[in-house]
């Protein structure tokens, strides 16, 4: 039915008028739509809202909508496909596929380096004039995207089985969130519409294009395609790094601890317990956070907008000591630089954790010894109390435990501050760079040297996450991508070099680097470093993002090239894979 317009001129009599006619409009509207909700044919549901999802101007609204369409169709949908999960995977089918539909096309258009050393580009076509800002815990930013079709999320519980198929346990909005969220009944996901994406660049621009519908040049996200071949109308992507539930089994849940002090070897292990078809996190996942960043922001990194744990290292000792307690005391001044609610290690020694590891801290109060103020800086330790030495305990800040942004009132942003360095980011519902390196699982990299003595550092994929190697070797199974091959000369040193632009690559689930420079540098091009340490022969382990003394190294695109696949250390971690894809 037509909007109905009011005019802006009219007198008393005329606009009791234009309001009977709105009330009219209101109540046939909703006749229109028990009508054809009662008709129980479901392409007649969903064409209707999608209609309703088009005129929709906040979450909220479509977060309703979906609600009221979810409740109309499930009896039906349990019904005729003869159980409650298949029922979950075909009324989201349908959501995803049919009403969240529409013909925008979503872009942006960054300068390369060699145009301008900026990070910073412009929206384009249907994203042209809007805007974005991001959220924390008690304000909420703008988002013009997020009610949008191709930028609407839900979070599910869902499972990945070995034929290639996936198993969806919850769903947001209709479960508890606590159970969506918690790890234990599936991996915890953030459903989007699998939507067409399209990379390329003239002599000065990047530019990238998604749509709902397919075209030429386009291809879907890789996240959206389960190992049998098979392409769903939403692909899937880790909420959180991953940590071990209470089964002891590893997961993607919140208020884990990072599953750091790990391998990429042990890492592809501890999956492997979990099923055999399991690996660990997947590049496919930085690829489309980028992605996001770019798409919603029109900035070539991240860092800057929603920066990340980048800038949250510190280590401070013991000034009192004290028996049978769960707290530490420091200086005022010390503790004013610690986050309630962060991860910290309480030990004897820098990064020790023999008194307490992985506590959160649960208050940081002032207190008065011996006429002196301090602070005192209590954790959660699970009731086990420990003693503390003047000048020898050491607290240390550590990578954040999975879920710091989940009361972040929108899509992107982090809990308190999102450009101060000191906790995760959120970009489309997704945490990323909790203070950890990402060890990445479904690549491995490689150095070499050639007989003019100059260095290529190649990059070698295994997206089927059944045939990982355990062992860090690069096996048939492995596909070296020749078209992302970075060339160093010969006598180039150790040391950071800043990234100008990132490639197009031709495997859509790789995010790599396209060069590197002294020029580039923090504040320019994408943002983010990468350490290069180039060797004549080396299998390397895929370390991403950086940690949190990385600073201005840090970035979605940031990477290290000098980690073996059996180094691990605290400031590395695993993610969590797509419950659909590998």
């Amino acid at each position: 039915m037509a909007e109905i317009t009011k005019p802006i001129f009219l007198d008393e009599t005329g606009r009791a008028m234009v309001d009977k006619l709105s009330i009219i409009s209101s109540n046939q509207e909703r006749q229109n739509t028990e009508i054809i909700m009662s008709s129980g044919n479901g392409a007649l549901i969903d064409v209707h809202y999608n209609y309703l999802v088009s005129q929709a101007s906040s979450v909220k609204e479509v977060n309703d909508l979906f609600v009221r369409w979810w409740h109309c169709c499930w009896n039906k949908a349990v019904s005729d496909s003869g159980g409650d999960a298949e029922a979950r995977q075909t009324l989201l089918e349908r959501w995803f596929g049919t009403v969240l539909d529409d013909e925008r096309i979503h872009g942006v258009k960054l300068p390369l380096f060699s145009t301008s050393t900026s990070a910073i580009g412009e929206l384009t076509d249907d994203s042209a004039g809007l805007s974005c800002t991001p959220s924390t815990a008690t304000v909420a930013g703008r988002d013009d995207f997020a009610h949008l079709p191709q930028f609407w999320c839900l979070e599910v519980a869902m499972e990945r089985n070995a034929d290639g198929t996936h198993t969806i346990n919850a769903v947001e909005f209709i479960d508890d969130t606590s159970i969506v969220r918690s790890g234990e009944h599936g991996l915890c996901q953030v459903l989007q519409k699998n939507t067409w994406v399209r990379e390329w660049k003239d002599n000065q621009y990047y530019y990238m294009r998604m749509r709902s519908h397919a075209s030429a040049g386009y291809h879907t996200w890789p996240q959206g395609t389960g190992k049998n071949g098979k392409t769903y109308a939403y692909m899937a992507n880790p909420k959180y790094y991953a940590g071990i539930g209470a089964d002891g089994i590893i997961t993607c849940g919140t208020g884990l601890a990072p599953v750091n002090y790990t391998s990429f070897n042990g890492l592809v292990s501890l999956w492997r317990k979990r099923g055999a078809h399991y690996s660990g996190a997947a590049g496919n996942l930085l690829k489309w956070q980028l992605a996001m960043i770019r798409l919603k922001y029109a900035r070539k990194g991240n860092s800057g907008t929603i920066e990340g744990c980048s800038s949250y290292y510190y280590r401070f000792k013991a000034v009192v000591s004290e028996n049978g307690v769960e707290r530490i005391i420091l200086s005022a001044s010390e503790a004013a630089n610690l986050l309630v609610g962060s991860n910290v290690h309480i030990g004897s020694s820098n990064d020790g954790y023999d008194l307490a590891k992985n506590a959160t801290i649960t208050s940081i109060d002032t207190v008065t010894i011996d006429g002196t103020n301090y602070a005192a800086v209590s954790v959660d330790n699970g009731g086990v109390t420990f003693d503390t030495v003047s000048g020898t305990s050491v607290l240390s800040t550590m990578p954040w435990k999975s879920g710091r942004n989940d009361d972040v009132l929108g899509y992107d942003g982090s809990h308190t501050n999102y450009t101060n360095g000191k906790e995760p980011g959120l970009i489309q519902r997704t945490e990323f760079q909790n203070g950890a390196y990402l060890i990445l699982s479904d690549e491995l990299w490689q150095w070499s040297q050639d007989a003019d003595g100059n260095y290529n550092f190649d990059c070698y994929t295994c997206h089927d996450q059944s045939k990982v190697t355990t062992n860090g070797s690069i096996s048939a199974d492995y596909t070296k991508q020749d078209d992302l091959t970075m060339e160093f000369p010969a006598g180039t040193a150790d040391g950071w070099m800043y990234t100008e632009d990132t490639a197009i690559s031709n495997d859509p689930g790789v995010l790599w680097l396209k060069k590197v420079s002294k020029t580039a540098g923090s504040g320019t091009g994408v943002k983010a470093g990468m350490y290069v340490e180039p060797l004549s022969s080396g299998v390397r382990a895929p370390w991403c993002v950086c940690y949190l003394f990385s600073v201005g190294n840090a970035g979605l695109a940031a990477r290290v090239s000098h980690y073996g696949t059996t180094n691990s250390y605290w400031y590395g971690a695993g993610g969590s894979p797509s419950g659909i894809s590998g």
